[in-house]
């Protein structure tokens, strides 16, 4: 004689979290050159994260105030609204829009200007070429995940 198990799924509760899958990251990705912000993209594809991208300081701005971004990636040296004005722009912002971490993208040979960039409120510095390695690892520094647990940063396969 067989034994019958009922095989009905437990529906989850709705009063806890019951996703074992870290939140994504919501990156907004900011430079003036496509191919920077494809690149950049493409990192945060293969990290599974989400991002937009907006193509001057101008925009940026705009995008915080509208988003609720978990970080900007963001050129500091970019036509028109340069990245710094941006950066003093978006730390302008009521909470939380305003605390927002940014990570600037410096041009080689740059790097001596990151002492500027973090006192206008910059969170970290990235040297160009960006590699997916160095943009995550500054994005892992300036990140705080909510409820302060571990966060998974390994590529998604």
């Amino acid at each position: 004689m067989s034994e019958h198990h009922d095989r009905t799924p437990i529906e989850p509760r709705a009063d806890r979290e019951t996703s074992l899958e870290p939140p994504r990251t919501r990156v907004l990705i900011v430079d003036d050159h496509d191919v920077s912000r494809t690149v950049c993209v493409s990192y945060c594809d293969l990290f599974d994260h989400t991002s937009e991208t907006a193509a001057s300081g101008a925009e940026a701005v705009t995008a915080v105030k509208r988003g609720r971004f978990d970080v900007v990636v963001l050129n500091v040296h970019m036509q028109g609204m340069s990245g710094l004005a941006a950066v003093r722009a978006i730390r302008g912002l009521p909470a939380p829009a305003g605390s927002t971490p940014i990570i600037g993208l410096a041009a080689p040979g740059r790097a001596d200007e990151a002492q500027r960039w973090l006192a206008a409120g910059v969170s970290g510095v990235v040297a160009k070429p960006v590699t997916a390695a160095r943009l995550f690892a500054a994005i892992r520094s300036v990140i705080q995940p909510p409820g302060g647990g571990a966060r998974s940063w390994a590529p998604a396969t």
